[in-house]
């Protein structure tokens, strides 16, 4: 009688704890904005931004699930945003357009806040055999001596899926 009751508290603890965990795991890939010092992004839900002790990244997020057959070990969707010292806006459009592929879209936007400079770039690029659509914004902002590029990239065939959610972030990517 005594396992029985001692099995029986072990399960209800079990049960407790893992929904503890699913409920923890399903805030993790809500909505959330996130703000630093220099700038300030809204990570759309079905996405998580990985906690990391040293990361070579300001931002960093990854779509919940992974894409099929050959792809079943590549994020659906990824972003990444780098900040580099220095006004380096030429730079690094010119390197975004050398690392893509086919370029499909590219401004420079005209109504930039003052005292920045903002290109988007869209892009198609294929990497050992997968293809991924890449959205780019490339900022440089004179008041920080910095420029932020955020990237993009989702599977080709998940595109119509998280066209919203990489308009989300993109223009939520804002300076302060």
């Amino acid at each position: 009688m005594e396992i029985l009751i001692i099995g029986g508290i072990l399960v209800a603890l079990m049960v407790v704890v893992s929904t503890k965990i699913k409920n923890s795991e399903a805030r993790a890939f809500e909505r959330e904005i996130i703000e630093t010092e220099n700038f300030r992004l809204v990570k759309p839900d079905g996405f998580v931004n990985p906690i990391r002790d040293v990361s070579e990244f300001a931002f960093e997020a990854y779509s919940k699930e992974f894409g099929e057959k050959s792809e079943r070990n590549i994020w659906k969707a990824q972003a990444y945003l780098t900040v580099s010292s220095g006004l380096n806006f030429a730079v690094a459009c010119k390197k975004a357009r050398q690392e893509a592929g086919k370029i499909l879209s590219e401004k420079v936007l005209k109504d930039a806040p003052e005292g920045e400079k903002i290109c988007l770039i869209e892009s198609e690029k294929t990497e050992r055999e997968v293809t991924f659509y890449e959205f780019r914004k490339i900022v440089e902002s004179r008041k920080q001596q910095k420029t932020y590029d955020l990237k993009i990239s989702i599977l080709k065939a998940f595109q119509n899926d998280y066209v919203s959610k990489v308009d989300e972030l993109t223009s939520s990517f804002r300076l302060k």
